[in-house]
């Protein structure tokens, strides 16, 4: 039945697929339709553009590539509004041969398997090793350019196989752990980034009955001997163990000192300095992770060692040498808000700055809620959590009484001195 399906489908959009050149052997005529059917298309009235667009197909399949991008919705609509049971797995079958002809005469393979594997799980979500094998080849085209839909398609079909025994819960933790560095690689894009995070939201979900740190640890120890010389699971069961919270694991830290003597890189040195940091071996940890940042190649990720390091200084009590650290982090990664939360806390935690006065005493609570303005002004993503500390230390301000009786007024400037050493404007 799929064949004769196949077969038709072909038939009503008239590919031959041949790479034809430009606007094939009437060009009069295959611009006529291409204005007929977009004329119609821009009015979305697509049952209307069809019969043109067909047409186009039939005489010029190589003329427009934006026809291709016209013609699934054209046909989704057609789809959407048929009735009749044949007909609608017919347009289906249209459909994904769409994506093949477009592939044939304009390339681009890697994203159109994409777009392809998202509307296969969309009409055809019962072959799930279609849709994912088609969404694995997409992954392997474009790699870290792999678009955000395309995960979480990758992601579904991957669950929905292991739902059925055809993969494991272990293949679904690998499966986290590949289109996790994909996001991680762009959600801080300032064009997409926003739909990677949207992404990892989506595969964090799909993902979370086989992450918790229970299964996690179990499968780290269950494999651990059998791949502990492979550096790359070591990597991808690091980092998960990390992303999860699972660091105080014994298991984190054999995979951390394995990874380490086994291939020293910028991603040992981190997990050996997370290690440490969990220990409180503070200056361990400053060395592993300024070595991380000594051995990274990737500016992006220098920002995450200078955090590490800005934490693990505010632990030691290093406040100044966090704040130093925090900002190198903000400078080496645009739209980074986490160091400026960072800074926030430490000025909210430093009322003995005051000098033992009152008002400069809480003065730190205006500096810290200054920071955190500016953690949400440049990163969205922490509006929430920003607005709540805000909400938080704005009830600890200092008073207009307490301010003065060493006349400090509103909108004046305020000098903190101590290890802060910043000016603010006075707010009751």
């Amino acid at each position: 039945m799929k064949k004769i399906l196949a077969l038709l489908a072909i038939t009503f959009l008239g590919f031959n697929y041949v790479n034809a050149q430009d606007y094939g052997s009437t060009p009069e005529k295959c611009k006529e339709n291409i204005s007929l059917y977009r004329s119609y298309y821009t009015q979305k009235a697509y049952g209307d553009a069809s019969k043109y667009w067909k047409a186009v197909y039939k005489m010029c399949p190589a003329a427009s590539e934006r026809s291709y991008v016209d013609g699934s919705n054209i046909i989704e609509y057609l789809i959407k509004n048929e009735k009749d049971a044949t007909q609608k797995e017919l347009l289906i079958d249209s459909l994904f041969l769409l994506y093949d002809a477009r592939i044939t005469n304009f390339g681009k393979e890697g994203y159109v398997l994409g777009r392809k594997a998202t509307d296969m799980l969309k009409y055809r979500s019962s072959d799930a090793s279609a849709v994912f094998a088609t969404a694995d080849k997409s992954y392997n085209l474009r790699a870290e350019k792999t678009e955000a839909g395309t995960l979480v398609t990758y992601m579904q079909a991957g669950v929905l196989l292991e739902k059925k025994g055809e993969k494991t819960p272990e293949e679904i933790v690998e499966l986290y752990a590949k289109i996790s560095d994909v996001v991680a690689a762009n959600k801080t894009n300032p064009k997409t980034g926003k739909y990677y995070v949207q992404a990892e939201e989506s595969v964090s979900g799909l993902a979370s009955p086989y992450l918790s740190c229970d299964v996690l640890i179990d499968l780290a120890n269950k494999n651990f001997e059998t791949n502990q010389e492979d550096t790359k699971w070591l990597e991808n069961n690091a980092n998960l163990l990390d992303r999860k919270g699972c660091t105080d694991a014994p298991i984190f830290f054999t995979i951390a000192k394995k990874m380490h003597s086994v291939n020293p890189n910028a991603i040992s040195a981190e997990k050996m300095g997370i290690m440490s940091l969990k220990t409180k071996k503070y200056n361990d940890a400053l060395g592993f992770f300024n070595q991380a940042l000594e051995l990274a190649t990737d500016q992006d990720k220098k920002a995450d060692y200078y955090i590490e390091l800005a934490q693990t200084y505010s632990s030691m009590g290093s406040y100044a040498q966090a704040r130093i650290m925090a900002l190198k982090a903000a400078n080496a990664r645009a739209g980074f808000g986490l160091p400026y939360i960072i800074i926030g806390d430490m000025y909210a935690s430093s009322t003995s700055c005051g000098d033992g006065d009152a008002c400069k005493q809480k003065a730190v609570y205006w500096l810290a809620v200054d920071a955190y303005a500016k953690a949400k002004a440049v990163d969205g993503s922490l509006t929430s959590s920003a607005n709540s500390k805000i909400a938080t230390y704005s009830k600890y301000f200092p008073s207009k009484e307490e301010c003065f009786f060493i006349g400090i007024k509103e909108g004046e400037k305020v000098e903190i001195g101590c290890w802060i050493n910043e000016t603010t404007t006075a707010r009751f």
